[in-house]
């Protein structure tokens, strides 16, 4: 199972109780032991941070809650974490960090700083396990914290290009254009991600200090590398694909734009994922076809045009596939 370090449940409880919610209260109905508001530093099962958000949520009557405590990050409140990005000289070589040395603070999430082209860089979030609204609070929180983090640190301001959230627009969405600065907030994205300009990532960091980076790597270096995230593309893709076929464009250079990706990175990532572009869209059609049809019948021409085949003839290749690898025992799941 995933785990958090427990500095970060100390700090959205400390933050929540300086709101007004009983600490203690707080930690026994999100699950956590005694020991975790006042104890040596440890490790919870990271299903409990996702409770700890949910429960603040029903406390305060905030379904903005994560935002504004992201918003109150303060540097060094994630220890050796913190202190890596700190002491880095620009922007992009701090949150080149945050991936290779995340287990210092949570095995249930990875980081990807990805140059999208030559004008924009983006900063993905994802999270192995988790769902429902404390998964979405959790992206949240880990999103805003990175850009307030960034914000503290750069001599200069920070103003996003867009962002990405895969969960649904709220009915307030001002408070969100606020927290991020940018008007530009996409929900129902196929990811979790901050989209910077490509010139952001030579911004110095006012907290630079060469001789403490030095000093920390090797510490860090002894850190577990992070986990694999095989099944993260495979689902982008999926949900990309879905919205594709919705608009009758189920091309390679149609999703990875969607994606802010070159069709090449694109397959990149899908080979990394143990898949194949070709897989991911036979899986998605095949998926949504068996959806279609139970919910009654529909000839070639209507199901061809449903999944964004040109002919019925295309369609019959493509079901023989699918009939063939189930039949032989090889899903078309990775």
């Amino acid at each position: 199972m995933s785990t958090d370090q427990i500095l970060l449940h100390r700090f959205v409880i400390e933050q929540l109780a300086a709101a007004g919610v009983d600490p203690r209260r707080l930690a026994r109905e999100a699950g956590l032991p005694e020991w975790a508001l006042t104890g040596d530093s440890g490790h919870l099962p990271s299903p409990t941070f996702s409770r700890l958000w949910e429960v603040a949520a029903h406390a305060l009557g905030d379904p903005d809650v994560a935002l504004r405590v992201g918003g109150n990050f303060q540097l060094s409140s994630l220890g050796l974490y913190d202190y890596l990005f700190s002491s880095a000289p620009t922007l992009g070589a701090g949150l080149a960090t945050s991936d290779p040395y995340v287990t210092a603070v949570t095995t249930n999430h990875r980081f990807h700083l990805l140059a999208d082209n030559e004008r924009e860089v983006t900063l993905y979030l994802d999270m192995l396990d988790g769902e429902g609204p404390g998964r979405d609070l959790t992206q949240l929180w880990g999103l805003i914290a990175s850009l307030t983090r960034a914000r503290r640190a750069v001599r200069g301001p920070i103003v996003p290009i867009k962002v990405g959230l895969r969960q649904r627009a709220p009915s307030r969405q001002a408070v969100y254009q606020e927290a991020f600065g940018t008007g530009a907030v996409e929900f129902g994205a196929a990811y979790d991600g901050i989209t910077f300009r490509a010139t952001d990532m030579e911004l110095p960091l006012a907290t630079a200090d060469p001789a403490l980076a030095a000093v920390l790597r090797p510490l860090a270096d002894a850190l577990p590398p992070p986990p694999p995230l095989r099944a993260v593309w495979p689902r982008r893709v999926a949900a990309a694909l879905e919205r594709a076929m919705d608009e009758g464009d189920v091309s390679l250079e149609r999703v990875a734009r969607a994606l802010a990706l070159s069709p090449r990175t694109l397959q990149r990532r899908l080979a990394e994922a143990g898949t194949t572009w070709r897989r991911e869209l036979d899986r998605a059609r095949d998926a949504r076809l068996r959806r279609a049809v139970a919910v009654g019948p529909m000839n070639r021409s209507r199901q061809a045009e449903l999944l964004g085949y040109s002919d019925a003839a295309s369609m019959r290749r493509a079901a023989r596939r699918w009939s063939a690898a189930r039949r032989e025992h090889s899903p078309l799941t990775p």
